[in-house]
């Protein structure tokens, strides 16, 4: 709990400080941050949303379904900033990402737009608390990560 719930103050911190990348300072734009850094901000935050749902996962089989309201809560601030972390070609040997990005921007936007809405509907359910309702809703958090990943991220190298 320790982790997502500082994760969450990260991230919410990150965001005060890197509001918009494209936002006005003096009336100039605000410089995109390091590639790297992007990279390894954007890695930490799609772990910490599987951190999230599996601890939400934990939550909910043990019936504490009002405890998972935090980590539904953070899946939602985290959507917030998918988009800022995905500048044009912003890549490395590390990253995931692939090309199909920013060649269908369009397309990578509208995913993470549905990743948002899935995730405020999940704490909506999460304060109804039925149970069956919120595991039918992380159901559609975890298959638009899954949508998402399917057709942006490079899959896991066999070992």
């Amino acid at each position: 709990m320790k982790r997502v719930l500082v994760g969450m103050a990260l991230v919410v911190a990150g965001g005060l400080g890197m509001v918009s990348f494209s936002g006005a300072h003096d009336g100039k734009p605000m410089p995109l941050p390091d590639t790297k850094d992007v990279i390894a901000m954007r890695h930490y935050l799609m772990e910490n949303v599987g951190d999230n749902m599996k601890e939400m996962g934990e939550k909910l089989k043990a019936g504490k379904i009002a405890e998972a309201k935090v980590n539904a809560q953070a899946i939602t601030l985290h959507s917030l900033r998918v988009v800022e972390l995905f500048p044009k070609g912003s890549t490395s040997e590390t990253s995931k990402a692939k090309e199909e990005i920013w060649q269908k921007w369009d397309e990578f936007v509208k995913s993470t737009d549905t990743l948002k809405t899935e995730a405020d509907r999940l704490v909506m359910a999460i304060g109804g608390g039925k149970a069956d309702e919120v595991g039918a809703q992380m159901k559609k958090v975890g298959g638009s990560c899954k949508g998402c990943h399917d057709s942006f991220r490079k899959p896991d190298e066999k070992k």
